[in-house]
């Protein structure tokens, strides 16, 4: 403590010492007299003794001493929080997820269509049946009671392997099914009628997509039709029924005609040609026979009565080889080929296996057919588990679409179009029909609701 207050008292006398020198200070405001220097020398300071108490080190009882005397503030708190946070920084802020649609529209728009050249499918003029004369009455519906849901029932049939490999595209002398520089071939599969007012009743109405498929069209009410579509229509009745009027061959067929010619005449001039029956036994020589004959007799009527038909509606991935050609009388004498095509868990992983089968059906039928009488193709796709039960697979099957794979709506989307754009390499397909819109109950995981057709209303080139 001593040495500090000797410390202290060599400074004060240093600021004597420059305060005599008035050449450095301005005159005192307060000063009143004129003050005569003194002859009497200042004190000389050594510079030894003021370099000792300058630079001499405190000992470490004298620090303690300070110390005691003059304790250390206190850390600041909001120092220590700075410090915390500069150790954790802000972390980056989550991106944002665009929606489910946004994200289906921008993997549509990525996926550009490149249709086939019809110079390379040489079309010949085609010699298939005159449809007869078709009459054009003014439209009268009638009331009809309301539309059963389709719920397919099946009959275990013994299991077909599939062929593995899908033929090569190659000119097939197929006539060009048109219109010239189609942009997609997909089209609603409409289980139930489209609600005049609805969404996707006004998105198809004023759309770009060309067809759609119908389930008991006749059915519908007036405002729910779309006249700016070309209409193709069923009649759906369970599987057993339709077999018993196959079974009865001419005589089933012309049972079947009268039953629905009623729906026949009263959607005449809205559907553009109508299915027959779906229902069929595969590796079934003699059924195949049977199925000829009243396809063949139910095509005489349409045709003798002015309707367009078709026949088919059967899995390509269910034939074996060359089974199609027992078909062929029939074939060559409709005005379309209808055929089904179904992967699990998608369609691009089943190319091959269960997908893109058409190709090989019909170069069969070109084995025993001309090329002229090969009627256009239409087709109808989805996601469906029923494949891994008819090929002994592990997994869903029956009546389980593409939710039950836990595949979402815009990945779905994207699998169809890749599916689509295939069928466009081949130019004798009319049209791929998207099932299933308007579902029931039993049908829900097949869901293609408004925002998918909204979709693959994209993939189609403005008019």
């Amino acid at each position: 403590m001593k040495r500090v207050l000797g410390i202290l008292l060599v400074l004060v006398l240093i600021g004597c010492a420059r305060g005599d020198r008035t050449g450095d200070m301005p005159p005192s405001p307060i000063a009143t007299e004129t003050l005569t220097p003194s002859s009497t020398p200042l004190p000389t300071i050594e510079p030894t003794a003021i370099a000792e108490a300058t630079i001499s080190p405190a000992t470490p009882e004298a620090s303690a001493e300070i110390a005691q005397e003059y304790p250390a503030p206190e850390a600041s708190p909001m120092a220590a929080l700075v410090t915390e946070t500069a150790a954790y920084p802000e972390p980056e802020a989550e991106p944002t997820r665009p929606s489910v649609l946004a994200s289906a529209m921008e993997t549509a728009r990525a996926v550009t269509a490149t249709p086939a050249s019809a110079d390379a499918y040489p079309a010949p003029a085609s010699t298939l049946p005159s449809a007869g004369p078709t009459v054009q009455p003014e439209h009268t519906p009638t009331a009809a009671p309301p539309t059963a849901t389709p719920r397919p029932t099946l009959t275990p049939q013994p299991r077909i392997a599939p062929t593995n490999t899908p033929s090569p595209i190659a000119p097939s002398g197929l006539r060009d099914t048109g219109p010239a520089g189609r942009t997609s071939n997909i089209g609603p599969y409409l289980l139930m009628n489209p609600e005049a007012g609805q969404p996707t009743h006004n998105l198809l109405k004023d759309g770009r997509m060309r067809a759609y498929m119908a389930i008991n069209p006749a059915h519908w009410g007036d405002p729910d039709r779309l006249p700016n579509m070309e209409g193709y229509g069923r009649n759906w009745i369970p599987e057993n029924e339709e077999l018993d009027y196959i079974l009865a061959g001419a005589d089933g067929a012309r049972r079947y005609f009268e039953r629905f010619q009623g729906t026949y005449e009263q959607t005449r001039g809205e559907i553009h040609a109508w299915m027959s029956t779906w229902a069929f036994r595969f590796g079934d020589s003699a059924f195949a026979s049977q199925w000829v004959t009243f396809q063949r007799e139910w095509l005489r009527l349409m045709h003798e009565n002015g309707y367009r038909a078709g026949i088919g509606g059967m899995k390509t991935y269910r034939f074996g080889a060359d089974q199609i050609t027992w078909l062929a009388p029939a074939i060559a004498e409709a005005d379309y080929l209808f055929l089904a095509e179904s992967g699990a868990p998608t369609l691009r992983g089943s190319f091959g296996q269960t997908t893109l089968l058409y190709r090989n059906l019909m170069d069969e039928l070109l084995t025993v057919l001309p090329a002229e009488r090969i009627p256009p193709l239409i087709l109808d796709v989805s996601v469906d588990g029923k494949v891994n039960k008819d090929l002994g697979r592990a997994g869903v099957w029956w009546q389980r679409g593409y939710r039950d794979f836990e595949t979402s709506p815009a990945d779905y989307a994207a699998d169809v179009r890749a599916y689509d754009l295939e069928t466009l390499k081949n130019l004798y397909v009319k049209h791929v029909f998207w099932f299933a819109t308007n579902i029931s109950t039993d049908t829900r995981s097949f869901d293609v609701n408004t925002d998918m057709l909204a979709i693959a209303n994209g993939w189609h080139a403005a008019p």
